[in-house]
């Protein structure tokens, strides 16, 4: 069975008499707000709000993930990744896809507005809101508009920040971690 595509047909509805925009799956509000605008504002907040935001995005993201799945939980990766890609993609924080390197989820954001801190938030808030569980991430690497935050374990995202403060690449830290080296 293939995984089903993203529907994107009235994902954003505007009422332009009452002046607002609707997300489907969202009962609230949301603002297109310039990236430029918002990347100035979470450069001007304290380091947790800019975060808080990232997490608050990542909720609502996260939850009209779920609200397209019948259980996110049980959906397969591909389905569940599909979903979150579209809904990102509305809300503008990027394009996301998926990289298994073993047992080792890594989320891969490019062309995202969102300052690192924002990033890994947003990531985490969306997998918790979507799934139930929330990961927690690090990023991993940041170049040429590709983010990539690893969502797991604590555990795991210690072991990986220990790895690289070793001085081993990304990379490296995630086939480490596979192979259970401490």
């Amino acid at each position: 069975m293939g995984v089903p595509s993203f529907d994107c047909a009235h994902a954003v509805r505007f009422d332009l008499p009452r002046g607002t925009v609707h997300a489907k799956g969202d009962p609230g509000r949301v603002v297109l707000v310039p990236a430029a605008a918002l990347d100035q504002l979470l450069r001007d907040a304290p380091s947790a709000a800019a975060e808080s935001f990232g997490a608050a995005l990542g909720a609502a993201v996260g939850r009209r993930v779920a609200a397209r799945l019948a259980d996110a939980q049980t959906a397969s990766i591909d389905a569940f990744v599909t979903q979150l890609a579209g809904e990102a993609a509305i809300a503008g924080v990027g394009a996301v896809a998926v990289e298994r390197w073993g047992r080792a989820l890594v989320m891969v954001v490019s062309a995202s507005p969102l300052a690192d801190s924002v990033l890994v938030a947003f990531v985490s808030s969306a997998i918790e809101a979507a799934c139930g569980a929330r990961p927690v991430c690090t990023l991993l690497a940041r170049g040429d508009g590709v983010s990539r935050v690893f969502a797991g374990s604590q555990g795991g995202v210690e072991r990986i920040r220990e790895s690289m403060a070793s001085g081993l690449s990304w990379a490296d830290a995630l086939a480490r971690l596979n192979q259970g080296v401490p």
